[in-house]
C-alpha cells in the first residue's frame, strides 16, 4: 500500500483520522480546513486573510 501524503503538513495520512475536502485528502480536519492547528501536532496551518479590494 502506498503511504499518502497530507498536501498541508507533510504527514502521514492515517485512514481512521482522515478528512478529505473537495476530493483531496487531508491527514486532519484542521489541514482540510484551514483552520486552526494540525492534529498531529506537527505545526501550526496558516489563516488565509481576506484581502479588501478598493
Amino acid at each position: 500500500m502506498i503511504e499518502q501524503i497530507c498536501p498541508v503538513c507533510g504527514c502521514t495520512i492515517v485512514p481512521d483520522q482522515a478528512h478529505e475536502t473537495e476530493g483531496v485528502t487531508y491527514c486532519c480536519e484542521p489541514c482540510a480546513t484551514g483552520r486552526g492547528q494540525c492534529a498531529c501536532g506537527c505545526c501550526a496551518v496558516v489563516e488565509k486573510e481576506e484581502q479588501e479590494t478598493e
